[in-house]
């Protein structure tokens, strides 16, 4: 039956019907049909079923959105264009928002690319076009940034006219930062040291040291309510390759003033999702294609080639009982990519901009 047979349905059945509807992107097709749709969908789109992780990929010339239970990819969604279709550069937070940068003039904002919706931020400082790499994430309050050296910070209500500095975290040597439950996680990989801060006062409020073991090449930090867990790869591990993603995980409640790290074995019916940004747990109840005890990663392999710069992309899932990965079957093992100054990144689909 066409969509306009449909529109003649009762509003209480339409509502039926987006009750039974539990992907993000089929309740943004159902919302996308007619006003009538839309209307009836509200309910759905206010409160849908908990989602699993997606990607967000740099690719070129349009950013791709790979859905892993679909193994479908979705290019740009509703990102909105940016004024004289200036190249960003984008970073995804698992709370649903981008961080979007222009390199030119360092113009930044954030985006919602499951809603369309944009929040301008003040210009970044100067020295954060001296490099790549940055770390980011934001609260209800504010959005918490750094690239390296130093963090500064920006309100949101109201915005901020500019980025102002934290002076008790100038010389951390800043990796990721994570953002939980009334907290910013800002985790230091060299040294494997985790400093939480209030996100409303910005106050530090726990410095958590390393676990006693050799300092990693890899580290990933992963904050899963009043626990802590830290992912590490040494140095001599890499002569296995591929198969093994990390030798050792530690967990700690850091809640707990004093409390010792403890090595882990098993988060139950929990996985991990961690990228060079950020690290965080969803609960794999209801998900048939998510393993539990496991933790996903997203791989990146620049492929040869004389006549561009091209990178191919794969999803690991690790298993802490077994401590080896797999490659897991998609259709990104088949696609190149041309290469960004990005990486790729995990974000939890929403259509709540809150």
């Amino acid at each position: 039956m066409a969509a306009t047979g449909w529109a003649d349905l009762q509003p209480e059945l339409l509502r039926i019907v987006t009750g039974g509807i539990t992907e993000l992107a089929d309740i943004a097709r159902f919302r996308s049909v007619c006003t009538t749709w839309r209307d009836a969908s509200v309910e759905a789109a206010a409160a849908p079923p908990p989602q699993p992780p997606w990607l967000v990929l740099p690719s070129s010339p349009s950013r791709l959105f790979f859905c892993p239970r679909e193994d479908r990819l979705y290019p740009d969604l509703r990102l909105p264009v940016p004024a004289h279709h200036r190249r960003r550069r984008l970073y995804a937070s698992p709370h649903g928002w981008i961080l979007a940068i222009d390199p030119t003039d360092l113009a930044a904002s954030l985006l919602h690319p499951f809603t369309g919706a944009a929040r301008p931020l003040p210009p970044l400082p100067g020295f954060f076009a001296e490099t790549d790499d940055l770390a980011w994430d934001m609260s209800p309050h504010g959005v918490m940034v750094s690239c390296g050296e130093g963090v500064l910070f920006c309100a949101l209500d109201p915005i901020a006219e500019s980025w102002a500095p934290i002076p008790a975290m100038a010389d951390c040597n800043v990796s990721s930062i994570n953002y939980a439950l009334g907290d910013f996680f800002v985790f230091e990989e060299d040294v494997c040291r985790t400093t939480i801060v209030d996100a409303i006062t910005l106050a530090v409020q726990a410095v958590v040291p390393a676990p006693h073991v050799d300092l990693p090449t890899e580290a990933r930090v992963v904050v899963a309510g009043d626990e802590l867990i830290l992912l590490v790869k040494s140095k001599w591990m890499y002569i296995f390759g591929d198969d093994v993603d990390f030798t050792k995980a530690f967990h700690v409640s850091h809640r707990t003033p004093g409390a010792d790290w403890e090595e882990l074995t098993s988060i139950g019916e929990r996985a991990l999702f961690v990228d060079s940004f950020h690290g965080f747990v969803v609960g794999t109840a209801g998900f048939r294609n998510l393993e539990s005890n496991t933790v996903y990663s997203v791989d990146t392999k620049e492929v040869n080639d004389r006549r561009s710069s091209t990178v191919k992309y794969s999803l690991s899932a690790f298993s802490l009982e077994s401590r080896c990965s797999k490659k897991l079957a998609c259709q990104l093992n088949k696609l190149k990519m041309s290469q960004r100054g990005e990486a790729p990144s995990w974000i939890i689909p929403s259509l709540n901009e809150d």
